[in-house]
């Protein structure tokens, strides 16, 4: 599809999609409420297109990311593919990691500041306190409202409740608390806390999913959480709403409850049809735009001059500035980076924004494309809304 055909069928797009885009209202309605958090990437910033590429960090952030995506499989239920987590010993994510994106909260009463970094591939609430100065510890035996229930079935920790202020909004909640003894490897990690944004069915610890536990006790305006970029490595999270008003949502419907992941229905590279009906799981905290390797290789094979880097990565000649779209829900969307940046000093070859992954065939989409958009994740619809900034 050359440019100028692209043009044409976005303008065919426009009545269709205008006539089927929701939309959500201001920040607080009669029936619940809104709470908005600042989120911040660990580390700064993984790329820049304009500088030079870290391809060691590269590597050690896409290889958490795989370790992360290899703890769950499909499940036929009914006629409905469903992710579920495969059952571990051990919490399913580490906490504090280089690259990770976070959020400041009070949990407790009085209130003791957390981190809480933001899992898009799990759904359970942990808080973890080791001896290490790493990290924000939350002592459970400061808090006047901390209940210790059951344990669970993951060493060292307990079902736990408490009181958690997220924004200027306070929530009750249930997460899994561990407390690794001295004696243990785990107590040298970061202390802090996780709190997974997928589907119920990826949850480790069965306890109540936050977002649909506060929804159900009527916390919510609505049983739906966004996420907005506002510069390179800060941004918005907001529970119930938006955190400010935007109308022309596009929303397509969940086609494997679990991940967020939607269909997108085709790849576009300079105006040209590159790939048709990719399965993508959006995730924010992904810096990568991760896909199978044949597709992968489609990709870059397009691009005169391109060249395999190793690791699944590729670069290609800077001066070739590749416009990358995909299509959602009837709209092309523009990638925001079409570089991770360079290869090296002085070098005139740029690291591409896809890379090579081997997941089930599905894609990963990650910062390179959401850095353009504002993303809504609606429970009680489930479905996904994305909207350009």
């Amino acid at each position: 599809m050359r440019p100028f055909l692209l043009a044409l069928a976005v303008l065919a797009h426009i009545a269709f999609s205008f006539a089927h885009v929701p939309f959500y209202g201001d920040n607080a309605t009669s029936s619940g409420i809104v709470a908005k958090v600042p989120i911040h990437r660990r580390g700064g910033r993984v790329y820049n297109p304009e500088w030079i590429s870290n391809m060691s960090r590269f590597n050690e952030v896409l290889k958490s990311s795989l370790k992360r995506y290899s703890r769950s499989k499909r499940e036929l239920h009914g006629n409905q593919v469903v992710r579920k987590a495969i059952s571990l010993s051990e919490k399913l994510a580490a906490i504090g990691e280089d690259g990770s994106w976070y959020a400041n909260v009070e949990l407790g009463n009085p209130g003791q500041k957390v981190e809480f970094d933001i899992d898009m591939t799990s759904s359970d609430f942990w808080v973890e306190s080791t001896t290490s100065v790493r990290g924000t510890r939350f002592e459970a035996r400061n808090s006047q409202s901390y209940v210790s229930k059951d344990r669970l079935g993951f060493e060292d920790c307990v079902e736990s409740l408490d009181s958690l202020v997220f924004g200027d909004k306070k929530f009750n909640v249930e997460f899994a608390h561990c407390n690794p003894p001295r004696a243990s490897l785990r107590t040298l990690d970061p202390s802090g806390s996780i709190m997974g944004l997928a589907h119920s069915s990826l949850s480790q610890t069965s306890l109540p999913h936050f977002f649909e536990n506060a929804k159900e006790k009527r916390k919510l305006a609505d049983s739906i959480f966004a996420i907005e970029f506002k510069n390179d490595f800060s941004g918005v999270l907001s529970f119930g709403g938006l955190a400010r008003y935007h109308d022309e949502l596009l929303f397509a419907p969940v086609k494997c409850t679990g991940f967020w992941q939607v269909l997108f229905k085709t790849v576009l590279l300079n105006g040209n049809l590159i790939q048709s009906n990719i399965l993508g799981t959006i995730d924010m905290t992904s810096p990568f735009v991760l896909a199978p390797a044949e597709d992968v290789r489609m990709f870059y094979n397009a691009i005169s001059g391109s060249e395999p880097l190793g690791n699944g990565f590729w670069s290609y000649p800077c001066s070739e500035n590749p416009k990358i779209h995909l299509e959602y829900a009837g709209w092309w969307f523009p990638f925001k980076d079409s570089s991770l940046g360079k290869v090296k000093e002085y070098s005139d070859y740029c690291v591409g924004p896809l890379v090579e992954a081997d997941l089930d065939g599905r894609w990963v989409i990650g910062e390179p494309f959401l850095r353009n958009v504002v993303t809504v994740f609606d429970f009680g619809r489930n479905s996904v809304g994305i909207r350009s900034l």
